[in-house]
């Protein structure tokens, strides 16, 4: 059994408790009083940058290095401006020349690497790539002393000096697996 006068003195505590100034409702953060704080208000002087630096320091190396690919094997006075019309115009000039074509996947596969390893995302593209040393599929990416990307063998037999791993640069991954993929198409 219940108490009938139970039950007007419970809803009069919850009224008493919801006037008090020290409860404040859902969704409220202003507090009076003591506790009251001073708006917040940012603190920076400039926003954040919007994307990755390194990233786009990559891009304009890529552009670079296509631009140099187009002056090597195209005529100067056609080469485009612009990003997607560069690398339509290094495309093109790769189709029509075996030399180029082969130079212009090395300098892919370079970047995608670099822009790979970058990012951290790096383990699918190497794991496909063999050692030019002993033809293992067992690269890892890292860091040069000088703070560029290498690609290490992880294979202790590999190793030029013991506990040393086998440290290739980019290019010279690049130029054995381009290689190596002309070699098994012909």
């Amino acid at each position: 059994m219940t108490n009938p006068q139970r039950a007007p003195r419970r809803s009069a505590l919850a009224y008493q408790i919801a006037a008090d100034a020290h409860w404040s409702t859902a969704g409220t953060t202003h507090q009076g009083g003591a506790l009251a704080l001073p708006e917040r208000r940012a603190t920076r002087a400039n926003a954040g940058t919007p994307y990755n630096l390194s990233v786009y320091d990559l891009v304009l190396d890529h552009e670079h290095a296509l631009e140099d690919f187009a002056r090597r094997y195209g005529r100067e006075v056609e080469i485009p401006v612009g990003r997607t019309a560069l690398a339509d115009y290094a495309a093109t000039l790769a189709e029509n020349d075996d030399a180029a074509r082969i130079d212009y996947d090395q300098l892919r596969l370079v970047h995608d690497l670099r822009a790979a390893l970058t990012i951290g995302d790096a383990d699918d593209l190497l794991g496909k790539l063999e050692c030019p040393a002993c033809l293992c599929w067992s690269l890892v990416g890292t860091r040069s002393p000088q703070g560029a990307w290498v690609a290490a063998c992880r294979v202790l037999r590999c190793a030029i000096t013991p506990g040393e791993p086998h440290v290739f640069t980019l290019w010279q991954v690049a130029r054995h697996n381009v290689k190596a993929g002309v070699a098994a198409a012909a």
